[in-house]
């Protein structure tokens, strides 16, 4: 059997001749209602930011999420009980409410600032290839760059899980990419890596910002298709190219 692969921000293991699992994580601090924390927000809140970022990052791979698993750095009454609150409801504004959920909390120390990490595991088929650019394309943006109480304020403003999926599905996108807090600039130059092309932006405004938990992606997307998915889908703007080099 081949050994675990290393996939942008996954970790794929081989686990029969027909499947692979996938797995995604992701981690807060700071971020909660505790006397240290830098932003003030309900754990609930946090929690599901946290959940999304790993979510979204299977969801654009293509593999399907089987289950998560939580480390919660604090007491569970009240703060790992809010978190599980908003990973609940994560779940099933994603559609999946059915996955078991697994985790832990801190019962043996009093903590001053909100932590945790979530880890989710999903299924892809074994013979799914990770994407590499074979032709000129357009870089499009799905989302706004937001972090901190950004997030919070624009919670109405963040795509849906829903709109990802429903892009996913044409024929026109050849990948997506979600951007984190290394910003849309280091995420568009990874889909081109180990290939022959290379980003032009078009626009440069806000593309080195944190895009926090996940509230931009990008996609690369065939020139016969831009201007349909540009039509039909009013969130998406074009910011850039891949061009041979």
């Amino acid at each position: 059997m081949p050994m675990t692969k290393e996939y942008r921000d996954l970790s794929i293991l081989p686990f029969s001749n027909e499947s692979s699992l996938v797995i995604a994580c992701d981690s807060s601090a700071g971020i909660g209602k505790k006397e240290q924390d830098v932003v003030t927000i309900d754990p609930a809140i946090t929690a599901a930011f946290c959940l999304r970022v790993p979510l979204m990052e299977l969801f654009c791979y293509g593999a399907v999420p089987i289950a998560v698993v939580d480390l919660i750095g604090n007491e569970y009454n009240p703060t790992g009980k809010q978190m599980l609150d908003g990973i609940k409801a994560e779940l099933a504004k994603a559609g999946l409410s059915h996955l078991p959920l697994n985790g832990s909390t801190e019962e043996n120390m009093l903590t001053k600032t909100t932590s945790l990490g979530i880890t989710v595991i999903a299924q892809a088929s074994a013979k799914k290839e990770s994407f590499k650019m074979q032709e000129d394309c357009s870089l499009l943006q799905l989302g706004h760059p937001y972090v901190g109480e950004m997030v919070v304020k624009n919670q109405k403003n963040i795509f849906s899980y829903s709109l990802v999926k429903d892009i996913k599905k044409e024929s026109g996108v050849l990948d997506m990419l979600p951007v984190g807090s290394k910003g849309i600039r280091y995420e568009a130059q990874l889909m081109a890596k180990n290939s022959e092309y290379h980003v032009i932006f078009s626009e440069e405004d806000g593309i080195d910002c944190s895009a926090g938990p996940a509230t931009v992606i990008l996609l690369a997307v065939k020139k016969k298709a831009e201007a349909d998915i540009l039509a039909r889908y009013a969130e998406i703007k074009k910011i850039g190219e891949f061009k041979k080099e």
